[in-house]
């Protein structure tokens, strides 16, 4: 990998797991957040920005992992001075405003990359390439299930039009695997309980959407947000004609799971850096998370007025 200077614009949990496969990458990571740049700095050897405008001034690559409100905003700062970028995902909270930014990155040259680290997971990324190799058969149905704890109270996640909920914020990941895997997606069905009411995101919360593929390939996808000791798991089952794969990640493999973690974000970093440095192809592209996030805000429309939302 050549030299980069990371800007990294955020300092939570996600701040800290790109800046550990940044370094492993060999780069040099400035962090800039309006409260606690500091303090992150200190704690991960990096050196702090005195603001995002000191930030982009040292950047090679700005790396967006502050909270979905923030990203556009910070998304065309970048594009202003023509920086490269990765942002968590989702890319927005709304699909005009993905849209909005991925055709500000193409018309600038600006590279857009959206950290859908699912893609670099081993179990995952091996199951497209069966389903892509043909090994099992016409893909008939598929199933994804993903939970954790509710997040912590007090925070952006608790307004519903900042995160999305339950059905944009985390199971957008399954989203984008279910498109990956088995193709563009034609019509979403969801229902959340209990209900997002006034614009509060609910706690204890179970959602469940189902994704028509065009072709006819069915994709269910299930969320559950638990109580505080609930165990962060992920499963996906595949059926086809010609054979099946499953898939889970129950709690007493903990300790191997937190390594994949870690190799996952190293991939998809590697895999960006390359790109930017020597055009190499992507695993993921903006078109992927704009796409990812249409599914999403299709789903939360879905579940609010008990209606499905076709895409095509």
């Amino acid at each position: 990998m050549a030299q980069h200077t990371i800007g990294l614009i955020g300092a939570g949990f996600m701040a800290a797991t790109h800046t550990t496969a940044w370094k492993q990458l060999g780069a040099n990571v400035v962090v800039w957040s309006p409260r606690s740049a500091g303090v992150f700095a200190v704690e991960h050897g990096v050196t702090a920005a005195a603001s995002i405008e000191d930030l982009l001034r040292h950047a090679t690559i700005v790396d967006i992992t502050s909270p979905t409100p923030y990203h556009a905003e910070q998304i065309r700062a970048a594009i202003s001075v023509d920086l490269p970028l990765v942002c968590e995902k989702p890319l927005a909270r709304t699909t005009d405003v993905a849209r909005d930014l991925v055709l500000s990155a193409e018309a600038a040259g600006v590279p857009l990359f959206p950290a859908h680290v699912v893609r670099y997971m081993e179990p995952y990324a091996t199951a497209r390439s069966s389903v892509a190799s043909g090994a099992l058969g016409r893909i008939v149905r598929s199933e994804f299930t993903r939970e954790a704890a509710t997040p912590a109270g007090g925070s952006w996640f608790d307004d519903d039009a900042a995160s999305g909920g339950i059905l944009v914020d985390f199971l957008i990941h399954d989203y984008d695997q279910a498109r990956w895997m088995f193709g563009d997606v034609q019509r979403v069905e969801a229902t959340q309980i209990p209900a997002t009411i006034e614009g509060v995101v609910p706690t204890l919360v179970e959602a469940r959407v189902i994704l028509t593929h065009v072709g006819g390939a069915v994709t269910e996808v299930t969320g559950r947000w638990g109580p505080p000791e609930t165990k962060f798991r992920t499963a996906f089952r595949i059926e086809g004609d010609m054979g099946m794969i499953d898939h889970d990640s129950p709690a007493e493999h903990e300790t191997e799971s937190a390594a994949a973690h870690e190799d996952a974000y190293l991939a998809q970093l590697s895999d960006f850096s390359d790109a930017i440095t020597d055009g190499a192809p992507t695993r993921v592209t903006a078109i992927d998370g704009l796409a990812a996030v249409r599914i999403a805000e299709a789903a939360h429309r879905s579940a609010a007025s008990g209606a499905p939302v076709g895409l095509i």
